[in-house]
């Protein structure tokens, strides 16, 4: 399609083409008007001259891709100079002379250890209570010795009248002592039985990091969304205390490991709810698109990670969920008779065609925006006020009204519109209970968008 072409096309056809034009044109321009108030976009859609800030996460994110530049430019730059020269014409490269040592480390080479020395704070020894040999109950007060120990680092307990994060350091030793039956019998720190779903993952009490600085690695991992990285430099610069990242990787998966039994825990508390809010969003992860679950109740948030299916929640439910259902408009919850709609999603969406740049969806989108407005605030309104004939039928012309554009519109060509009024005419029972029943909530409890944005525990890491 070009100039030449164009003036080659008679009125009628040239007509047709200029409508098909302007429909692309205002279809693009209802796209590129699209933000968090008028669509289900996500916030960090919104470019950057939008925002009111930045956020965190896109600033750590913004100094990650900085240093990861600077170090494959560093690296770049030693591999230049490490490289050999090209090979004159006609000469063979010279092969590599081996050093003719044995590859590893050498012997007499010096090790590698945690070089930062702290303070002892206090000391735990453990000693084993019964022989291994004979079985026979070991003295408290036999002689023992040593045979190896470890170190923890922790936040101390909070002291009444101060403020502030303290660390202790306390060494744990292993004692060995000798029964009457002559064996010698050593402690042994707890380790956790083999699970095939952790076979990387380690748990037990021999560990560098305590409970609670582990809480707070995990908080600053998940919830603060912070990198490993990032981790180990907010704990050197603001408690000068130095971990490698690997630890802090292995801190994170242990706690993975050690709240698993929670997931059976949290999953009878929902299912016992009498409502639940289930949201879900993208997720991606190593380079797969998974999805984000959140079920939130009035005491409980659960977190899963899987595919956007409706077998990830019948799972999750374990078909023994019989309250109420709060959800948006995907089509996986419609399987749930006891559900309602979110208002304020249908709203977003009803305030795009408002603001759509054909007229005639524009004039469509705030009609019924106007009705269910006024609808939101009668159900408001009768929650403290009941008017005696009931909100249906106080408001079914309004209610007539909504179906009526709802039908008319619902092989329109706008894809837009037929596709919104399409999702009313689906759930029309279930947007509408509330009005019936006043009571009833309309609206997904705002801890859910709060939950799938800093996730604060999940079911599997």
């Amino acid at each position: 399609m070009n100039d030449e072409w164009l003036k080659k096309l008679p009125a009628e056809l040239l007509l047709e083409v200029s409508k098909r034009l302007l429909h692309d044109v205002k279809e693009l321009q209802d796209r590129l008007n699209q933000n968090p108030e008028n669509s289900s976009r996500p916030p960090t859609s919104q470019p950057p001259w939008a925002k009111t800030g930045g956020s965190e996460e896109q600033n750590d994110a913004a100094d990650e891709r900085g240093s990861a530049d600077v170090a494959a430019e560093t690296a770049g730059s030693s591999t230049e100079e490490t490289e050999q020269a090209p090979p004159v014409d006609g000469q063979r490269p010279l092969a590599k002379k081996g050093s003719g040592k044995r590859p590893g480390k050498q012997p007499g080479s010096p090790g590698h250890g945690r070089s930062q020395k702290l303070a002892i704070t206090a000391r735990c020894e453990h000693r084993p209570e019964i022989c291994a040999a004979c079985a026979a109950a070991l003295s408290a007060d036999a002689v023992s010795r040593a045979c190896t120990a470890w170190d923890e680092v922790d936040i101390a307990p909070p002291v009444e009248g101060l403020i502030g994060l303290t660390f202790s350091v306390t060494p744990h030793t292993l004692l060995e002592v000798s029964g009457s039956c002559g064996h010698v019998s050593r402690a042994q720190a707890w380790r956790a039985p083999a699970d095939g779903q952790w076979e990387k993952v380690e748990l037990g009490e021999w560990r560098l990091v305590g409970s609670r600085l582990a809480g707070v690695i995990v908080l600053l991992a998940l919830r603060m969304r912070l990198s490993r990285a990032r981790i180990r430099e907010l704990l050197m610069e603001l408690f000068e205390l130095t971990l490698s990242t690997g630890v802090i990787d292995e801190t994170i998966r242990e706690a993975g490991r050690a709240s698993l039994p929670l997931e059976d825990a949290l999953v009878a508390d929902i299912v016992q709810a009498a409502q639940l809010h289930v949201d879900e969003t993208s997720w991606p992860e190593s380079g797969v698109l998974l999805w984000l679950w959140a079920l939130v109740t009035t005491h409980t948030v659960l977190f899963l990670i899987g595919p956007r299916s409706r077998e990830m929640l019948e799972n999750a439910l374990q078909d023994g969920f019989a309250g109420l259902l709060i959800s948006d408009g995907y089509g996986v919850y419609r399987a749930w008779a006891n559900r309602l709609r979110c208002w304020p999603h249908l709203l977003r969406k009803l305030r795009g065609l408002a603001e759509s740049s054909d007229a005639r969806v524009s004039g469509v989108g705030q009609e019924m925006e106007g009705i269910m407005k006024t609808l939101m605030a009668a159900i408001y309104a009768a929650r403290i006020d009941p008017p005696p004939e009931g909100l249906p039928v106080r408001y079914a012309n309004e209610i007539e009204r909504l179906r009526h554009l709802c039908e008319a519109h619902q092989m329109d060509d706008h894809s837009v519109l037929h596709r919104v009024v399409r999702e009313f005419l689906y759930d029309w029972d279930v947007i509408l209970r509330p009005v019936a029943e006043p009571m009833l909530s309309t609206y997904q409890n705002k801890v859910i968008h709060r939950s799938c944005k800093h996730v604060i525990d999940v079911a599997f890491l």
